[in-house]
């Protein structure tokens, strides 16, 4: 029987394309809210302010469905949209559509807890494990970030293009079997006090809703309580009895659960930006050799380039203005205060990145880990010359080099020779092939920075290298961390002495553990 367009999955379908133009990382903030809180308790530092933000949150999500059920994977999850859009489309071009035995989805649903305690045990060790495919989702949600598709080559890229394939055939393959949050709801679920009903005294044989069930749940019950019902309510719609009902009415539950889920929204994001921050980071100068004078600087974030005016007076940073950004207002505005606050109180770069607006903290962060390399430099204006407009500063380069003659190759011996950089995130290593007294190949064997800005700063860097033969090359704008690093590690590999501006600011960005994007 052939489902019903019926009311509920015009609204269903209405509500999921605004939370996807709304709130499309909702899902990978809510997960980074989780990673957050672990590592606070696991290494003792409580931010207050960081707390209570991931705290509200994670209420957007759990509390809803503790309250009503999985309606945020049913209703708001944008990654649960994609894969019904697959769906939808492999229904309608694909001929074989055939359903997961049932011992066999039995047993897969289990994986999604392996995935969960996998994730915990690889945050709690401190083990970087990249990108996952809800991350590498986030990250193409933007038009501009399709410039660069380095991020299908990772391992979340990997599984991103399997989930894609795998809904043309099956329905909501990743929410079944490997989502993480989907094992935090699934056990959370079966609480919730609003339960369908299903009379089997009034079916006949046709088991229609069972075989509709994008998450095949055997639903030959009278009550429905099972954790893995995302209540889509497609088994209410083809019913050919309408002998499965909500209590109370479906239209109320719905109601009361976007509701629920828009208001704790607000709480959960915006909220926390008007609160006063804290931060726990210990105090770390942020350059020992700061000059007084205004600098300027960029760095890449969600959508696009954060540029940044730095001020520092009595060679202490007194103020840092953010002169133009392209990311979206609701998440920048919430890393923008939390972070300036940080980094002025701890006169250092080393600072946590903002639960839920992860790819906005880490550009701001860029920006002025970028304006402060320029302090010696001389791009920087004068507190007598501060009126100078800063345009001219925010399109340039952060180029780190010393135009010095000694960063010219000579005397090079033929062989092959491995070095080690500093890149922005950690460790850049490098082969580099030396024939006939010039260097012929640079190959990077392992980075730990993020594709999208490493990729950015590879090709060029090495390029220009190999092509002058020299060090003294540019960065490339809003990738020169990795720049330096790579630079650094061509030195390391041939002995030669090449000061990375990196150190001197450089901290364990890292430790603020976000990876998670709008």
């Amino acid at each position: 029987m052939k489902e019903k367009i019926s009311t509920t999955l015009i609204i269903r379908r209405i509500i999921q394309v605004i939370a996807f133009i709304l709130i499309p990382g909702l899902f990978a903030s809510s997960l980074n809210a989780i990673q957050s809180i672990i590592m606070m308790l696991v290494n003792m530092q409580l931010n207050a302010s960081q707390l209570l933000g991931d705290l509200l949150l994670l209420a957007v999500t759990i509390i809803p469905t503790i309250i009503f059920g999985r309606y945020f994977c049913g209703y708001f999850c944008s990654f649960g949209l994609m894969q019904d859009v697959f769906s939808t489309i492999g229904k309608y071009t694909i001929k074989f559509k055939k359903r997961i035995p049932k011992s066999i989805d039995h047993i897969l649903k289990y994986m999604k807890y392996v995935v969960l305690g996998g994730l915990i045990v690889l945050w709690v060790f401190h083990i970087d494990y990249g990108k996952g495919p809800w991350e590498v989702f986030a990250n193409y949600l933007s038009l501009s970030s399709w410039k660069n598709l380095s991020s299908f080559m990772t391992w979340g890229g990997f599984v991103l293009i399997l989930v894609i394939i795998s809904s043309l055939f099956y329905e909501r393959v990743f929410c079944r079997y490997l989502c993480p949050m989907g094992a935090i709801y699934a056990l959370l679920s079966p609480m919730h006090f609003f339960k369908k009903y299903k009379p089997t005294e009034k079916c006949r044989s046709c088991k229609l809703c069972s075989m509709t069930c994008p998450m095949q749940i055997d639903l030959c019950k009278d009550v429905i309580t099972s954790g893995e019902c995302i209540a889509c309510q497609r088994c209410i719609n083809v019913c050919p009895r309408d002998n499965i009902s909500l209590k109370p009415d479906k239209h109320i539950v719905t109601a009361a659960s976007t509701a629920a889920i828009a208001s704790l929204y607000y709480a959960g994001t915006i909220l926390p930006a008007t609160l006063p921050t804290s931060s726990t980071i210990t105090s770390q100068a942020a350059s020992a050799n700061l000059k007084d004078g205004t600098y300027t600087g960029s760095g890449q974030g969600f959508k696009g380039t954060t540029s940044v005016k730095v001020v520092v007076s009595n060679k202490k940073i007194s103020s840092i203005t953010v002169t133009s950004y392209q990311d979206d207002e609701q998440y920048f505005s919430r890393a923008k205060t939390s972070i300036i606050n940080a980094v002025l109180s701890s006169q250092s770069t080393d600072v946590d990145t903002v639960s839920g607006a992860t790819y906005s903290s880490q550009g701001l962060i860029e920006a002025i880990k970028n304006a402060l390399n320029e302090t010696s430099s001389s791009n920087a204006t004068t507190p007598d010359d501060q009126t100078q407009s800063s345009d001219d500063n925010q399109t340039q380069d952060n180029d780190t080099s010393s135009n010095d003659a000694s960063l010219d190759f000579s005397n090079l011996k033929d062989g092959t020779y491995t070095g080690n950089g500093q890149g922005f995130r950690g460790t850049i290593s490098s082969s580099v092939v030396v024939k006939n007294g010039k260097v012929t190949s640079i190959t990077i064997t392992s980075y730990q920075d993020d594709d999208q800005f490493f990729n950015r700063a590879k090709s060029s860097v090495i390029n220009s290298i190999i092509s002058n033969q020299s060090l003294n090359v540019d960065a490339v704008s809003g990738a020169t961390f990795s720049s330096n690093g790579i630079k650094e590690s061509v030195s390391n590999a041939l002995g030669m002495t090449y000061t990375n501006t990196n150190s001197s600011t450089e901290g364990n960005h890292h430790k603020g553990y976000h990876h998670d994007y709008h």
